[in-house]
């Protein structure tokens, strides 16, 4: 496995979706400026995640959540970087890498500037004859450079976002940005997830000497799973093939001693397209964690 001790990326443990999780519902909400020029309109890119959680002793009782951005970037922007930079997007090992997380990494000026999260109108996410309204956020943002709206879930509920059904996202509109919709199909729940031959839920402690060997109910071609070793000063994400069924953290990737959270993500991402978007995707973020000692 290719291991590159010196990119650093934002953790995938730090969502942007805690920071909403303490939004006020009754707060403001910041909408973006409709009277831009083409020119100050940039390109728009759209973003809606869909995690399932659950820890590994206890996996029937999952918290669910969806968080949807509509963000207008300059069209020279590195849209990937700038959604990272604000949370809202995580950046990920390539399959069959591993690498080490710097928690502390910050956005440079540079890539904040002119950062609008659009209003989108209505918000829906419909599956397994559940439809969920999105409930609009201002952003909680330290900045200036970036404003507006996000939508999230109200709740945790998992029944509305179920696992191996199809989905569709749907929006109203508002301003310069139309009706978008989106149809995917949501992977399965990990199952028979196991470390060095020892289920999960079971897992205490982890050797920092020794090669790590996982292996799991194979998934869909394309899809990853992410394993993730996070230490809170020191953190490991390891990306494989989600078909190959099974993977190696190598020593040389593993944090040092000391209590961590070892978590497995199953991902899935399907692009989409739509009128006045430059971009849209629909991410599945589908996790097992326990709590481990790295001895």
């Amino acid at each position: 496995m290719a291991y590159d001790p010196g990119v650093t990326l934002s953790p995938l443990g730090s969502r942007a979706l805690a920071l909403f999780a303490l939004a006020s519902v009754g707060c403001a909400v910041d909408t973006a400026s409709e009277e831009a020029t083409a020119e100050e309109a940039g390109a728009t890119h759209a973003l809606v995640t869909i995690t399932r959680r659950a820890s590994a002793g206890t996996p029937d009782d999952v918290r669910a959540d969806a968080l949807a951005s509509f963000v207008r970037l300059p069209v020279e922007a590195d849209a990937e970087k700038v959604l990272g930079a604000a949370g809202l997007v995580v950046d990920l090992p390539a399959a069959v890498a591993c690498r080490r997380v710097a928690s502390d990494q910050a956005p440079s000026a540079l890539e904040m500037t002119r950062v609008e999260l659009l209003d989108a109108g209505e918000v829906s996410v419909a599956a397994g004859g559940n439809i969920t309204t999105l409930a609009p956020r201002a952003f909680p943002t330290v900045t200036d450079s970036i404003a507006g709206v996000v939508y999230t879930t109200r709740d945790r509920a998992a029944e509305p976002l179920p696992s191996a059904l199809a989905y569709t996202v749907a929006t109203s509109g508002a301003g310069h940005l139309g009706p978008v919709s989106a149809d995917a199909m949501a992977p399965l729940t990990l199952a028979e997830v196991t470390v060095l031959g020892t289920p999960l839920a079971e897992v205490r402690t982890l050797a920092a000497r020794r090669d790590l060997e996982l292996a799991w109910a194979a998934g869909a071609a394309g899809d990853r799973l992410v394993v993730v070793l996070d230490r809170g000063d020191a953190v490991t994400q390891c990306a494989f093939k989600d078909e190959a069924g099974r993977g190696t953290l190598p020593v040389s990737a593993l944090p040092a001693a000391g209590s961590a959270t070892l978590s497995v993500h199953r991902l899935r991402q399907v692009r989409f397209s739509a009128s006045g978007l430059a971009g849209g995707e629909l991410r599945f973020d589908f996790e097992l964690e326990t709590p481990v000692t790295i001895e």
